[in-house]
């Protein structure tokens, strides 16, 4: 992938000592400044049809199954059995030997199941029946492929990389943010491999002012793309090539505000500002070969009043600059457990376990997979979303041990919960925005490009002109729309976030209809061109139960829970009741329901 040889417009910004001013405005609709515009050029690395989408699995082996007494143990029949399943996804395969060659049969599941289970993890919100039957069709390869190329599964995994580099506004600069996810987006658009994203970051602004020290940065650097911390030889060595990185803010122009950013600082030249033999070895990585990262000041430099230091703005560093920057980054992507650790974050976002580590067989063939496309990631969330360990039930009996012979159960993030109800049901709701997580400084700055920043956000404005904060209040209690100055995400179940989750369902769905409430308007809980003030009767009940399955929780109702809405209806025939009294309790009821928490 080349670089593009021209520098981010807004990085003239800082002034310089030379005394040049910006060459452009500074755009509000879009800031980003940093090294993520300088890769890709909007080209998909691979054309997205990925191999695996369709296997015919084949019947387990008419063997006696492992118990829980022993590891499933794959012999030469076993072996000579997977070699002629004609597996083509790479899970599949990785799985063979240890599923249906020793014997055991994965759960079955439904297709209404399967692919609501792939709606929430890949675009992050519960389908209604209509985009079920409209997306999922034609086989689960093109189903998949389908919701790569929707725009929302790009901002799904932006707002999972927001968690993982904890993005906070407070410590880093807003513009850095946005380009960290300019290039989270290339990397989900295909437009990026997987190595050049960790390449650029690992010396962008997003982790290098996010961490303080330059060991601590080593130490992130590991645990973001290596999955563990490094060993006390590596964080030493690598260390002296964060030691250029340095803590600063700027008084930004256009918005009156002081921005906290990355400043690179010359700790290895001499006074003349050239380098300096006798401290040249404090830049210099000798681990990985011998690897220099020496910059030298220029006209771009200027001192800190605090520590009369000469530092640069990272802002106005040249691509060639930046390139050298990102060694420690290059030095990583040239190991296997870099891709691994990728293969690895992926099976545990939609598995919610790490299977290549139960299995490693599975993590072999997704690296391969991986590689096979190019570095392309979206390769590998293909695969592990079309593959058995992924598209298999999480209900019905199997042996506990062996945790891939059943599906995934997990929580819904507060965001996913949150949209799917507003969705469904009509509710005008505000929203929280990932790349600002403290909006509050931007009203306070009390400047009109400041504002813009805002409105041309993910953030909403009340009526007396202040953030909304009604969304990320309610997100915030359940561990979602983190601030990420201490703490992330989290999840969890508790008094508070059941008392929480009921609060707002309550007020989504009114069942005691009341008018202090801004309630879901009626016509988006009942079937269309129903009257709200018809008489409930067991049949009404019935078709009213019908379509809020479908349309609130995504599926068809079965027929017990058919029969539970019709005996309702007879009960609540009995007072007179009207189809807007019994409707919006049973919105409350599924809406607080398990399977909207749970997938």
């Amino acid at each position: 992938m080349t670089r593009v040889h021209s520098l981010v417009c807004a990085a003239a910004l800082v002034l310089c000592a030379a005394g040049c001013k910006p060459e452009q405005p500074f755009d509000p609709e879009n800031p980003a400044v940093g090294p993520g515009g300088l890769v890709g050029d909007g080209t998909p690395i691979t054309d997205g049809n990925f191999a695996g989408g369709d296997d015919v699995l084949p019947e387990p082996r008419a063997v006696a199954p492992p118990d829980d007494t022993r590891p499933p143990d794959c012999d030469g029949d076993c072996d000579a059995f997977c070699a002629q399943a004609g597996l083509k996804n790479p899970v599949n395969r990785g799985l063979c030997q240890s599923l249906w060659g020793v014997g055991l049969a994965p759960r079955p599941i439904d297709e209404e199941e399967a692919c609501r289970r792939l709606f929430i993890d890949m675009v992050g919100h519960v389908p209604t029946r209509e985009e079920m039957t409209q997306t999922c069709s034609g086989g689960w390869g093109a189903t998949v492929k389908r919701l790569l190329d929707d725009p929302r599964f790009v901002e799904v995994n932006q707002r999972r990389m927001a968690d993982e580099f904890l993005y906070a506004n407070e410590v880093v600069n807003f513009q850095a943010i946005y380009d960290m996810d300019r290039l989270v987006g290339k990397l989900y658009r295909g437009e990026i491999p997987y190595d050049l994203f960790a390449t650029v970051a690992a010396a962008h602004p997003v982790l290098t002012r996010r961490v303080a020290d330059p060991r601590d940065i080593v130490e992130a650097l590991y645990r973001h793309f290596l999955g563990r911390p490094p060993f006390e030889n590596e964080r030493a060595d690598m260390a002296r090539l964060y030691a250029t990185w340095h803590h600063g803010y700027y008084d930004h122009p256009y918005l009156n505000m002081r921005l906290p950013d990355a400043f690179v600082r010359f700790p290895c030249v001499n006074e003349d500002g050239e380098p300096d033999p006798q401290r040249e070895g404090e830049c210099t990585s000798v681990l990985w070969g011998y690897n220099p990262l020496v910059f030298t000041p220029d006209f771009r430099a200027a001192r800190d009043p605090q520590t009369n230091q000469l530092v640069m703005w990272s802002g106005l560093l040249t691509p060639d600059e930046w390139e050298r920057a990102e060694i420690p980054g290059k030095i990583l992507a040239k190991d296997l457990a870099f891709w691994e650790h990728a293969v690895e974050v992926v099976l545990e976002q939609y598995l919610g376990y790490n299977l290549g580590q139960q299995i490693p067989e599975v993590r072999e063939e997704l690296v391969k997979f991986l590689l096979a496309n190019n570095g392309d990631i979206r390769s590998v969330h293909f695969a592990v979303a079309t593959s058995i360990a992924y598209l298999q039930s999480n209900a019905g009996a199997s042996s506990a041990r062996y945790r891939w012979t059943y599906g995934p159960l997990k929580q819904m993030d507060a965001e996913v919960w949150l949209d799917s109800l507003a969705q469904h049901t009509g509710l005008k709701t505000a929203s929280c925005d990932h790349r600002i997580p403290q909006p509050e400084a931007f009203l306070e700055s009390g400047s009109l490009n400041a504002y813009r920043v805002l409105e041309h956000s993910k953030w909403r404005f009340n009526d007396e002109g202040e953030i909304d904060t009604s969304y990320s209040d309610v997100a915030r209690t359940l561990g979602g729309c983190p601030e990420n100055v201490v703490g992330g995400r989290f999840k969890v179940v508790s008094i508070l976030t059941t008392a929480t989750q009921l609060n707002f369902v309550n007020e989504v769905c009114n069942p005691a209809q009341d008018d202090r409430l801004r309630s879901a308007p009626i016509a988006k809980l009942l079937p269309s061109g129903m009257d709200a003030r018809k008489a409930v009767t067991s049949d009404l009940a019935g078709q009213i139960a019908a379509y809020q399955y479908r349309a609130l929780v995504g599926h068809e109702p079965t027929q017990e829970e058919l029969a539970e809405a019709k005996d309702a209806g007879e009960q609540c025939a009995l007072t007179r009741c009207s189809a807007e009294e019994f409707a919006r309790p049973l919105c409350f009821a599924l809406m607080s329901s398990a399977q909207m928490l749970f997938y």
